[in-house]
């Protein structure tokens, strides 16, 4: 298989878990307007939303690479989320109950793409033990 052959059927692979912690994201969005303190939902939600997206794409980029490679990801998206959540919870000012409001939307949205990131490694792996 060449090189080009294999990038295209990992994107091809990435991209139904891409399109689901789109979704996770929009509707988080959509929840986080309804929040008591919408503002600072939304900023959490935004935040987390804004990682994902770039941690899963870390992700893809070291799975094909193995066990460190999963490491790599992982880590370039926890740090990613670590400077997220920094980076949010000053933009939006948020004191005192707005901050756990932050919070909870944040990381209630973090958990829910990273079990979508868990899955894509499980399904890469088995993939590639059946080799395709």
């Amino acid at each position: 298989m060449t090189p080009a052959a294999a990038s295209h059927r990992s994107r091809s692979a990435l991209l139904p878990y891409l399109a689901v912690s789109l979704a996770l994201c929009a509707v988080a969005v959509m929840v986080a307007r309804q929040a008591s303190d919408a503002r600072a939902a939304s900023y959490g939600v935004c935040a987390a939303a804004l990682s994902a997206m770039a941690a899963l794409p870390a992700l893809a980029l070291g799975v094909p690479r193995g066990t460190n490679g999963v490491l790599a990801g992982f880590l370039a998206g926890f740090f990613a989320r670590m400077i997220a959540v920094a980076v949010g919870l000053v933009l939006s000012g948020a004191r005192g109950g707005a901050a756990l409001t932050y919070a909870l939307s944040f990381f209630g949205l973090y958990a829910l793409t990273q079990a979508v990131e868990v899955a894509y490694v499980f399904g890469s792996s088995r993939a590639r033990r059946a080799g395709a």
